[in-house]
């Protein structure tokens, strides 16, 4: 069986004092520095960049583990820079406007407190609240790989080492405007979000509805508002995924999503969409968050997280491989398909999750032919007196806590 390293992020409330602020700043000023160096001398590599800007930061009164961190950290951003370019996207020249203070070299947990280096055989101790300590000490084997900290947070990454869970099924994860639809052939869950469509409407009406002539005012306002969306948005999104990868250690599944990519730019102005849909599918939540905190908690977890190509998943029948038509005689046209071939009649969400577990499930991993295809030879005929009925299960995890597990479940 094997193993590899995991890591994650705790991150808690903190405010630090003069003598670290003035650590910040001056760590700030050396990756503005080195993104100055890289940028004249068009340079991402970070051993080339450390043999320009090494010596560069000798002016700097700060522990020469802070210059390496703050070289890595502005070769990081080079190198973004230069992958936008390459794919034709504008792009502004890298700079750090906020402090922060990022290291991974002599960071120790002692207690309730995580010692940095400051100074020269000077460290400093820096108190954690009850919650980072409890998930330092959760496990035995965790390791503190770095911390970063900036004014109002502070960081810690912690790793450890996971031995892989071998599984012997598949659940795939279809994330639509209204729900996140995640399961197989035998059981499918609906997981609700509305409620962060509704969220960002509120949000938006509240942020049109204020009148007064007060720039900052406004920008106080505008910046609650949108805090006050974010966190209530990763919390619903944190309970969906716990859900998810619980579900997946229970059953011992591997976990397949889509390799989603480029939603933004599908509703633009000009691409063939009216106003009022392009502002609804623009208003959308945020994709890409999900899936982050299920592939981390999948992998913290010991369970496979696997991307697939999503080209037609929601075009093929499930069943037999032929593509699908659409129902246009009920009310809500598009969300109901067909299938002339084997007559399979379900919803589109449930058909796409199906499709996608089966692209890398255990069954069919070994057959030959593309999915993406309109009939495809993965999909193995089955008998028409045998058909497909998963057990459909509508769960709603606003109104469960963080702590409890439980949740309101509709099955049908």
């Amino acid at each position: 069986m094997s193993s590899y390293a995991a890591h994650k992020t705790i991150s808690q409330k903190y405010s630090p004092n003069n003598d670290l602020r003035e650590l910040m700043n001056i760590f700030t000023k050396m990756v503005n520095h080195c993104l100055k160096i890289g940028i004249k001398e068009d340079v991402t590599n970070m051993k080339r960049l450390c043999y320009l800007c090494y010596r560069e930061l000798d002016k700097y009164d700060i522990l020469s583990t802070y210059k390496i961190n703050a070289i890595s950290q502005a070769a990081g951003m080079l190198s973004n820079r230069k992958q936008s370019i390459k794919r034709g996207i504008k792009t502004k020249n890298p700079v750090v406007n906020h402090s922060s203070l990022t290291n991974c070299y002599r960071v120790k947990l002692n207690g309730y407190l995580l010692t940095i280096p400051f100074k020269v055989r000077e460290p400093v101790n820096i108190l954690l609240n009850v919650h980072t300590y409890n998930v330092l000490k959760s496990e035995p084997n965790l390791q503190v790989r770095s911390f970063t900290m900036t004014e109002q947070n502070l960081g810690v990454c912690i790793s450890k080492k996971v031995d892989k869970i071998k599984t012997n099924n598949t659940v795939g994860i279809d994330r639509n405007l209204r729900n996140v639809t995640c399961g197989n052939e035998t059981q499918v869950d609906f997981y609700k979000t509305n409620k962060l469509v509704i969220l960002k409407e509120n949000t938006v009406l509240a942020r049109s509805g204020f009148k007064r002539n007060d720039k900052r005012k406004k920008g106080q306002f505008y910046k609650e508002r949108q805090r006050r969306l974010a966190n209530r948005t990763k919390q619903h999104l944190r309970r969906i995924s716990k859900q998810i990868v619980d579900k997946a250690i229970k059953e011992k599944s591997q976990i397949v999503a889509e390799d989603l990519k480029g939603i933004r730019k599908l509703y633009r102005k000009g691409n063939g969409h009216g106003p009022k849909h392009r502002r609804e599918m623009n208003n959308n939540w945020p994709f890409y968050e999900l899936q982050r905190q299920i592939e981390y908690k999948a992998k913290w977890a010991g369970i496979p997280f696997k991307k697939v190509n999503p080209k037609n998943t929601s075009q093929l029948c499930p069943q037999c491989g032929k593509r699908l038509q659409d129902d246009t005689i009920q009310l809500s046209p598009q969300r109901k398909k067909s299938c002339n071939n084997c007559g399979l009649f379900m919803d589109c969400d449930i058909i796409a999750a199906m499709n996608i577990s089966r692209k890398l499930s255990p069954r069919f991993r070994d057959s030959r032919g593309d999915t993406s295809e309109a009939q495809s030879r993965v999909f193995v005929e089955r008998p028409m007196t045998e058909s497909i009925k998963p057990v459909i299960r509508i769960v709603d995890v606003s109104k469960c806590s963080d702590t409890d597990g439980g949740c309101i479940a509709t099955t049908r």
